[in-house]
């Protein structure tokens, strides 16, 4: 796991920062049986990365230290706090 996170911090600070790049985890692959055999580096990308041309996208290495990269759509936004007028706290 230590190998995992080392590579997980390295794609970090390379891609984190670029605005096609919502989140950076280690896990498994959505649609596979998860075990430690196929722990990989997911890399969650905004939907414009999905949609847009494969050669104007950013790319990602398909390996770090031998672990697996796999990019996912990620797409994720702020959670609000619900009003308090839609809550009942009494």
């Amino acid at each position: 796991m230590i190998r995992a996170r080392r590579a997980r911090d390295q794609l970090v600070a390379q891609f984190l920062d670029h605005p096609d790049v919502s989140f950076i985890d280690i896990g498994y692959v959505p649609g596979e049986t998860p075990n430690d055999q196929n722990r990989v580096l997911r890399i969650h990308v905004r939907d414009r990365w999905m949609q847009s041309n494969p050669e104007d996208r950013i790319s990602f290495p398909a390996a770090v230290e031998g672990i697996r990269v796999v990019v996912i759509s990620g797409d994720y936004q702020p959670e609000t706090n619900p009003s308090t007028e839609e809550n009942d706290y009494g």
